[in-house]
């Protein structure tokens, strides 16, 4: 008798882990890509969108990041607008900006990684404290679709410190708020 319950707990013991196994293995086998989110073209591109606080609750510069699939390779490009000056406003009372910087690249699979990780980490601040104030920096993802849609906005340092270690990783310069 003792035997027999022996037998049916090693079963039992290895049956639950070979189960373990197969979810570990699904989950390496797992091919996260943007080329399974993007199509060819226009029709699937995605944006994300940021715009930082030099100018204190009057806002800040922007920068454009948009990711689409061209010619069967991931792309990028970039736009980066500064501020000369807070005061100076257009008819509509934004703050004017100039493009300062425009870049574009085909995206290598360690770049591409970095931008999941970033998208990743933004969804998840979605869960930070709410702070109460008039300026902060704001950071979103988008498609052209309209079916994927988030965004944070506050003065939490920690997506400020995601989007850096992203541009680190695109090889663009770091944003670094200047003292208003």
């Amino acid at each position: 008798m003792k035997i027999l319950t022996l037998i049916f707990f090693l079963i039992f013991f290895t049956s639950c882990s070979n189960k373990e196994n197969a979810k570990e293995t699904n989950l390496q086998q797992a091919k996260y890509s943007f080329e399974n989110i993007l199509g060819y073209g226009n029709k699937d591109t995605l944006f994300i969108k940021s715009q930082f606080e030099d100018c204190g609750e009057w806002g800040g510069h922007n920068e454009l990041i948009k990711i689409y699939r061209s010619e069967r390779k991931i792309k990028l490009d970039y736009i980066k607008y500064k501020v000369d000056n807070c005061g100076e406003r257009n008819n509509m009372g934004s703050i004017i900006q100039k493009k300062n910087i425009t870049e574009n690249l085909i995206l290598s699979h360690s770049q591409q990684l970095g931008l999941m990780n970033y998208i990743n980490t933004l969804m998840k601040a979605k869960f930070l404290d709410k702070e109460i104030s008039n300026s902060g920096n704001s950071f979103s993802l988008s498609n052209v679709k309209g079916d994927l849609r988030f965004s944070y906005y506050g003065d939490h340092s920690l997506p400020l410190s995601n989007y850096n270690d992203l541009m680190a990783i695109l090889k663009f310069p770091k944003v670094v708020i200047q003292n208003r």
